[in-house]
Protein backbone atom coordinates (compact mmCIF):
# COMPACT_ATOMS: atom_id res chain seq x y z
CA UNK A 1 0.00 0.00 0.00
CA UNK A 2 1.56 3.30 -1.05
CA UNK A 3 1.93 6.33 1.22
CA UNK A 4 -0.69 8.39 -0.62
CA UNK A 5 -3.29 5.65 -0.19
CA UNK A 6 -2.44 5.27 3.49
CA UNK A 7 -2.76 9.04 3.99
CA UNK A 8 -6.17 9.10 2.29
CA UNK A 9 -7.47 6.16 4.33
CA UNK A 10 -6.34 7.82 7.57
CA UNK A 11 -7.91 11.10 6.44
CA UNK A 12 -11.26 9.40 5.82
CA UNK A 13 -11.08 7.56 9.12
CA UNK A 14 -10.46 10.82 11.01
CA UNK A 15 -13.20 12.73 9.20
CA UNK A 16 -15.79 9.98 9.62
CA UNK A 17 -14.92 9.56 13.29
CA UNK A 18 -15.32 13.29 13.89
CA UNK A 19 -18.68 13.29 12.10
CA UNK A 20 -19.87 10.47 14.37
CA UNK A 21 -18.94 12.42 17.51
CA UNK A 22 -20.53 15.62 16.18
CA UNK A 23 -23.77 13.89 15.16
CA UNK A 24 -23.99 11.94 18.43
CA UNK A 25 -23.89 15.25 20.29
CA UNK A 26 -26.93 16.43 18.31
CA UNK A 27 -28.99 13.48 19.53
CA UNK A 28 -28.39 14.36 23.17
CA UNK A 29 -29.14 18.07 22.76
CA UNK A 30 -32.51 17.97 21.00
CA UNK A 31 -36.07 17.10 21.92
CA UNK A 32 -37.24 16.98 18.27
CA UNK A 33 -37.92 13.29 17.65
CA UNK A 34 -37.55 13.52 13.86
CA UNK A 35 -34.29 15.48 14.14
CA UNK A 36 -32.90 12.92 16.60
CA UNK A 37 -33.97 10.01 14.39
CA UNK A 38 -32.15 11.55 11.42
CA UNK A 39 -28.97 12.04 13.44
CA UNK A 40 -29.21 8.49 14.83
CA UNK A 41 -29.33 7.24 11.24
CA UNK A 42 -26.36 9.43 10.25
CA UNK A 43 -24.36 8.16 13.25
CA UNK A 44 -25.11 4.58 12.22
CA UNK A 45 -23.98 5.18 8.63
CA UNK A 46 -20.93 7.29 9.48
CA UNK A 47 -19.87 4.72 12.10
CA UNK A 48 -19.98 2.09 9.38
CA UNK A 49 -17.76 4.26 7.20
CA UNK A 50 -15.24 4.79 10.04
CA UNK A 51 -15.26 1.05 10.83
CA UNK A 52 -14.59 0.22 7.19
CA UNK A 53 -11.54 2.48 7.01
CA UNK A 54 -10.29 1.17 10.35
CA UNK A 55 -10.55 -2.40 9.06
CA UNK A 56 -8.71 -1.58 5.82
CA UNK A 57 -5.90 0.08 7.77
CA UNK A 58 -5.71 -2.74 10.33
CA UNK A 59 -5.70 -5.39 7.59
CA UNK A 60 -2.74 -3.59 6.01
CA UNK A 61 -1.10 -3.57 9.47
CA UNK A 62 -1.16 0.22 9.61
CA UNK A 63 -1.69 1.84 12.98
CA UNK A 64 -4.87 3.85 13.33
CA UNK A 65 -4.41 7.57 13.94
CA UNK A 66 -3.94 8.16 17.67
CA UNK A 67 -5.86 11.45 17.80
CA UNK A 68 -9.16 9.58 17.62
CA UNK A 69 -9.19 8.71 21.30
CA UNK A 70 -11.33 10.27 23.95
CA UNK A 71 -9.88 13.74 23.31
CA UNK A 72 -11.06 13.59 19.69
CA UNK A 73 -14.51 12.42 20.77
CA UNK A 74 -14.60 15.16 23.38
CA UNK A 75 -13.81 17.75 20.68
CA UNK A 76 -16.64 16.42 18.52
CA UNK A 77 -19.00 16.48 21.50
CA UNK A 78 -17.91 19.98 22.47
CA UNK A 79 -18.30 21.37 18.96
CA UNK A 80 -21.60 19.54 18.60
CA UNK A 81 -22.98 20.86 21.86
CA UNK A 82 -21.75 24.43 21.29
CA UNK A 83 -23.22 24.57 17.82
CA UNK A 84 -26.35 22.79 19.03
CA UNK A 85 -26.87 25.40 21.71
CA UNK A 86 -26.94 28.14 19.05
CA UNK A 87 -29.78 26.45 17.20
CA UNK A 88 -30.55 23.78 14.67
CA UNK A 89 -29.87 26.14 11.77
CA UNK A 90 -26.21 26.51 12.79
CA UNK A 91 -25.96 22.79 13.51
CA UNK A 92 -27.18 22.03 10.01
CA UNK A 93 -24.78 24.61 8.52
CA UNK A 94 -21.81 22.95 10.21
CA UNK A 95 -23.13 19.50 9.27
CA UNK A 96 -23.34 20.63 5.64
CA UNK A 97 -19.76 21.91 5.83
CA UNK A 98 -18.59 18.55 7.21
CA UNK A 99 -20.51 16.66 4.53
CA UNK A 100 -19.08 18.92 1.80
CA UNK A 101 -15.56 18.25 3.12
CA UNK A 102 -16.24 14.52 3.06
CA UNK A 103 -17.75 14.64 -0.44
CA UNK A 104 -14.77 16.60 -1.75
CA UNK A 105 -12.36 14.07 -0.21
CA UNK A 106 -14.31 11.12 -1.63
CA UNK A 107 -14.45 12.63 -5.13
CA UNK A 108 -10.71 13.36 -5.10
CA UNK A 109 -9.87 9.85 -3.94
CA UNK A 110 -12.22 8.23 -6.46
CA UNK A 111 -10.52 10.21 -9.24
CA UNK A 112 -7.03 9.42 -7.95
CA UNK A 113 -7.73 5.69 -7.77
CA UNK A 114 -9.35 5.49 -11.20
CA UNK A 115 -6.38 3.96 -13.01
CA UNK A 116 -5.27 1.73 -10.17
CA UNK A 117 -6.32 -1.72 -9.08
CA UNK A 118 -8.74 -0.52 -6.43
CA UNK A 119 -12.06 -1.35 -8.08
CA UNK A 120 -13.62 -2.82 -4.91
CA UNK A 121 -12.43 0.13 -2.85
CA UNK A 122 -13.70 2.57 -5.53
CA UNK A 123 -17.16 0.96 -5.42
CA UNK A 124 -17.26 1.38 -1.64
CA UNK A 125 -16.05 4.98 -1.94
CA UNK A 126 -18.83 5.76 -4.41
CA UNK A 127 -21.42 4.22 -2.07
CA UNK A 128 -20.08 6.32 0.81
CA UNK A 129 -20.09 9.43 -1.38
CA UNK A 130 -23.79 8.84 -2.02
CA UNK A 131 -24.38 8.53 1.74
CA UNK A 132 -22.62 11.86 2.31
CA UNK A 133 -24.66 13.50 -0.46
CA UNK A 134 -27.92 12.23 1.06
CA UNK A 135 -26.88 13.50 4.50
CA UNK A 136 -26.04 16.92 3.08
CA UNK A 137 -29.37 17.09 1.24
CA UNK A 138 -31.30 16.15 4.39
CA UNK A 139 -29.42 18.77 6.43
CA UNK A 140 -30.06 21.43 3.79
CA UNK A 141 -33.75 20.50 3.57
CA UNK A 142 -34.18 20.47 7.35
CA UNK A 143 -32.42 23.83 7.66
CA UNK A 144 -34.71 25.31 5.00
CA UNK A 145 -38.02 23.95 6.30
CA UNK A 146 -37.55 23.81 10.09
CA UNK A 147 -36.47 27.11 11.55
Amino acid sequence: MDDKLIFRLKEFYALETFQVAFYEAQISTSTDEYYCKAFEKMVQIESGHADFFAQVLEKAQIELPTFTGSLFDLAGDFVGEMVGSTGRHNTCKLGIALENKAMQAYRTFITESKNKHYSELRDTLMEYLLDEEFHMLWLRDYMTHHN
